[in-house]
């Protein structure tokens, strides 16, 4: 193959990573945050009780905090980075669980990657718990928000 061929096959790889990179992004690149002054009508954490793989994403057991939302649902942010393994060695991204506000019990996973949020895996089938701080029980997964 000739150095050109070679250039126009690269720049063509770079043209498909990058549609998609903005395909795979859901949700606002940058949810508001939710205060502490109880106007959102969602549980306060969630608590994931196993590690959860999503690929070659690491999602930590534990608990997962309100800390923003948008017009499709709600973000908990991890308790610690969560791990992307890759050949070489680990990068911690920072992340969480996304639960919908159309169906509390469709979960998933998202990291932020290139500036923005990018919804991977379902964690719907996932061992957790949501959770209201103030009452410290187990909130119904069914329930409304």
């Amino acid at each position: 193959m000739t150095s050109e061929m070679t250039n126009c096959w690269l720049r063509f790889g770079v043209v498909i990573a990058a549609a998609w990179l903005f395909a795979a992004c859901g949700g606002s690149p940058h949810p508001r945050a939710v205060g502490n002054s109880g106007a959102v009508a969602a549980p306060a954490s969630i608590e994931l009780r196993s590690e959860v793989r999503v690929a070659t994403l690491y999602f930590p057991a534990g608990i997962y905090t309100l800390t923003s939302a948008d017009k499709i649902g709600y973000y908990y942010r991890a308790p610690r980075k969560i791990l992307q393994h890759t050949a070489a060695s680990s990068f911690p991204r920072d992340g969480g669980i996304f639960v919908s506000k159309r169906s509390r019990d469709k979960l998933r996973g998202y990291i932020y990657l290139a500036g923005a949020i990018t919804h991977v895996g379902n964690f719907s089938k996932a061992d957790y718990v949501f959770r209201n701080n103030n009452e410290e029980q187990d909130v119904p997964a069914a329930g409304p928000y």
